[in-house]
């Protein structure tokens, strides 16, 4: 999946980010770890939000292994603050398993209540590992009427792990 155009992202007025911090962002591409590449890349998409945007962070597999509930939001939506909201994805350290679907679901369920929509951006490298289906779950919280636009940035994945990340992206 490809990263979602700047121009676009200035136009909402919130932004979700959602970190893969799984133990396979350890792995390299070109001698590159996931894990930085991926830290690179949100703090560039930071960097480029207007000043007046509410930002969040929610990482999932950082802090213990084999945890298939390792889902927490680090940073609650709230306006930018992009030094901080940097220093709280560089400290993120990869350990766990990737329960996508919790992640996303957790996210969304927070904007129930909020009136504009936001959107949240995933970066992952893999596909769901803990059972869940989170493409069916991004329909169903569509259906639910809870407004958000979901991007997946995915990078160095299989055809499966594509094929999952793109109905993500299709269906949100």
């Amino acid at each position: 999946a490809d990263a979602p155009p700047a121009k676009e992202n200035a136009s909402h007025a919130s932004i979700l980010f959602i970190l893969d911090a799984s133990g396979s962002m350890w792995a390299q591409i070109e001698g590159t770890p996931k894990i930085a590449i991926a830290k690179e890349v949100m703090t560039e998409l930071i960097r480029a939000l207007p000043d007046t945007a509410k930002a969040g962070l929610v990482a999932y597999g950082h802090r213990r292994k084999g945890d298939c509930n390792d889902v927490e939001e680090l940073v609650p939506l709230k306006p930018i603050d992009k030094g901080s909201l940097t220093n709280r994805i560089q400290a993120i350290s990869p350990k766990g398993k990737t329960p996508i679907t919790l992640s996303v679901q957790m996210t969304a369920e927070k904007l129930r209540e909020v009136e504009d929509e936001t959107l949240i951006i995933l970066v992952s490298d893999g596909k769901e590992t803990c059972g869940g289906d989170p493409c069916a779950l991004v329909a169903e919280l569509k259906e639910a009427g809870i407004r958000f636009v979901l991007h997946v940035i995915g990078f160095d994945v299989t055809e499966e792990e594509r094929a999952q990340l793109e109905c993500m992206a299709r269906e949100g």
